[in-house]
């Protein structure tokens, strides 16, 4: 193989944050829901201030997993407080036992490993490359 593996030099103390949030459908209200939604449940994510990237994967039929990428957790928590979460969460108060949702938090301690252009926290650090 003809490319470069590279990684990044992460800050001491970084700010950026990795939110990862799954959808998984406990009935057909759910399952619809989640699949008619998630397009826009990305594309909400994705440009809300301080997000940098948003990736969704598919676990299996009836589950879906988002990682994305922010510059704080301070824009994260913004986000939570903005419409397009309450329209989010409005599904699930209508409807409690259609979706089991999960998310978890991380702060960076260290670089991954990147190949070609940057992705997640390399698109944060992009100047950091080495």
């Amino acid at each position: 193989m003809n490319y470069s593996v590279y990684q990044i030099d992460l800050p001491e103390h970084p700010e950026a944050v990795v939110f990862v949030n799954g959808f998984l459908a406990r009935d057909r209200l759910g399952f619809f829901w989640m699949w008619k939604n998630l397009l826009w449940i990305n594309n909400a994510t994705t440009q809300a201030q301080g997000c940098v990237q948003a990736k969704a994967g598919i676990c299996g039929i009836n589950e879906v997993i988002m990682v994305s990428y922010w510059r704080s957790e301070q824009d994260l928590k913004q986000f939570f407080r903005g419409e397009p979460h309450r329209r989010m969460m409005q599904f699930v108060m209508k409807n409690p036992n259609s979706l089991c949702l999960y998310n978890e938090t991380y702060h960076p301690l260290h670089s991954g490993k990147y190949s070609h252009e940057p992705q997640g926290m390399a698109k944060l650090y992009a100047n950091l490359a080495r």
